[in-house]
């Protein structure tokens, strides 16, 4: 017969187990929802580059430019570094479920 202690434990692992889960799912979604404009956007900064070659005024627009590139690239690593910690939680979820 299964100790009440351990009863306790195994179902506050599940539910910490199931926060993880939970957890792991909303810094994918964050991600997905993040990552797709700054796909846009990247996109049109380098329509904008295009452009302004194009016209003769890229060396006006050339300090924008940079900064926008910049700042996305800021985003991107940002957005990245979430992964890495949804990987750290996946990890760490593999691991609860092992004692359970």
């Amino acid at each position: 017969m299964a100790n009440v202690s351990t009863v306790n434990d195994n179902a506050h692992l599940g539910q910490v187990i199931a926060a993880l889960h939970r957890l792991r799912a909303q810094l994918s979604t964050i991600h997905h929802d993040i990552n797709n404009p700054i796909t846009v956007l990247s996109g049109n900064v380098e329509l904008m580059r295009e452009l302004a070659k194009a016209i003769g005024v890229e060396s006006e627009l050339e300090d924008c430019l940079i900064d926008m590139e910049a700042a996305l690239s800021l985003l991107t690593e940002r957005v990245d570094r979430l992964m890495v910690v949804r990987k750290v939680i996946s990890d760490a979820t593999e691991s609860l479920e092992k004692k359970v």
